[in-house]
């Protein structure tokens, strides 16, 4: 069991760590050729689309690999309803969203790049359910060459229109056309998979279950975002698109190691769904295994950032040298990242656990949020680095005693 997870997590990885090279150039391209302001505008455009999928999607993905793994013949039955539940909350968000920047933004062209970012979750939406029925049949190598492929097209696409004088503009419109494909080989793989859909049989039938079922993980994917956002946005609108520049580079490093812990838990998902059902141990089993694995791992690349990364940003990219100190303090992060990952999937594919999990995310969301909004006023980039750090080991250690305390001691 646990030989089968991490062969399907090493398949995420290497697409992974391709995609990472890949974005690691793109945003090094991005960075030099918008400049800081521009880097910090694009940035802002991207918070807003990380927040926008996220509230389109309300867990619908997480919902549909978590009972899609437990019956494969429920599958062709949920991945419709799913596809068209999700097409209506984008496009209602997406009138709302219009509404709510064009009387509160007062800068015209960030309000221009960011319902443009938001345009793209549309294909996105349609993109990710298909990903999540090829994550539940365990289909991960075709899961993986999708997001290898999205990110190929993202990149050549951007390459291309910023080169050609587009601007900011021109790299978001490289995400929305990224993404058109990306569904539509996602839909080709899926079909190549032996799923069938449309399912209109019971269509309206399942809305309720699917939804009500969703909802848990909506919440907990809808504060995970404001998380990881909120610093952004704020320093957006409280210190300048220079300071968001300089922090959003540093951050994109950050953000670059996400994909290492995020494959053990892509991987582990569906598996963990049908374990809780009939053996504990095992759970455990695979809890230990990944939190010796990532944790060891962690050190060294903490290691990396801290006393290597410094040389690439000055070679690189001087014109953000003033960043160095906050990739730096934001490194101190990566050990808390890598092995409160672990610990999360375990606990998101049992219902019982869901309601305690919202419960203490409020609690670090809310602490994130504060914090920042507190401190990023007076200190900027650095005091948004050193909540990131504090936010993380809070988080660690709060959902690693409710582990313990409901699973780890007793399995």
């Amino acid at each position: 069991m646990i030989g089968a997870l991490f062969k399907n997590s090493a398949w995420i990885l290497l697409s992974q760590t391709i995609i990472k090279g890949i974005s690691f150039a793109y945003t090094i391209f991005l960075a030099g050729k918008l400049g800081v302001d521009g880097f910090g505008l694009y940035s802002v455009a991207l918070a807003y689309f990380s927040l926008f999928a996220s509230f389109s999607d309300i867990g619908l993905s997480r919902y549909l690999i978590r009972e899609g793994a437990k019956d494969h013949n429920e599958l062709n039955r949920l991945l419709t309803t799913t596809i068209l539940l999700r097409l209506v909350l984008v496009l209602i968000l997406l009138f709302g969203a219009l509404i709510l920047l064009r009387n509160f933004d007062p800068d015209p062209f960030r309000l221009h790049l960011s319902m443009l970012a938001m345009l793209a979750v549309i294909p996105q939406a349609i993109a990710l359910t298909f990903d999540g029925a090829l994550i539940a049949i365990q289909k991960i190598k075709l899961s993986s060459l999708g997001v290898l492929l999205l990110s190929l097209l993202t990149t050549a696409l951007g390459f291309y229109f910023v080169n050609n004088g587009y601007g900011e503009t021109g790299a978001l419109s490289a995400l929305i056309v990224a993404e058109i494909l990306y569904a539509i080989i996602m839909c080709y793989l899926l079909i190549k998979s032996g799923v069938h859909f449309p399912y209109t049989h019971g269509l309206f039938h399942n809305l309720k279950n699917i939804f009500l079922g969703s909802i848990p993980y909506g919440i907990l994917g809808v504060m995970g975002l404001i998380y990881f956002k909120v610093d952004t946005l704020l320093l957006s609108y409280l210190r300048g698109s220079y300071e968001t520049g300089l922090y959003s580079a540093a951050y994109r490093f950050l953000e670059a190691l996400v994909f290492i812990p995020s494959a053990v838990a892509t991987a582990a998902f569906p598996v963990l769904s049908r374990l809780h059902e009939v053996d504990n141990s095992q759970v455990k089993k695979i809890y230990l295994s990944s939190v010796k694995a990532l944790g060891g791992l962690s050190i060294i690349i903490t290691l990396g950032y801290i006393f290597l990364l410094p040389y690439l940003i000055t070679y690189f990219l001087p014109e953000y040298q003033d960043s160095v100190q906050v990739i730096q303090i934001l490194a101190l992060t990566i050990p808390f990242m890598f092995i409160h990952v672990p610990a999360a999937v375990v606990l998101l594919t049992s219902d019982k656990f869901l309601k305690p999990v919202i419960i203490l995310s409020l609690l670090t969301v809310g602490f994130n949020v504060i914090a920042n909004l507190l401190l990023i006023p007076t200190y900027g980039i650095y005091a948004a680095a050193w909540i990131t750090v504090a936010s993380e080991i809070l988080s660690f250690t709060v959902f690693f005693l409710l582990l313990y305390k409901r699973l780890l001691r007793h399995a």
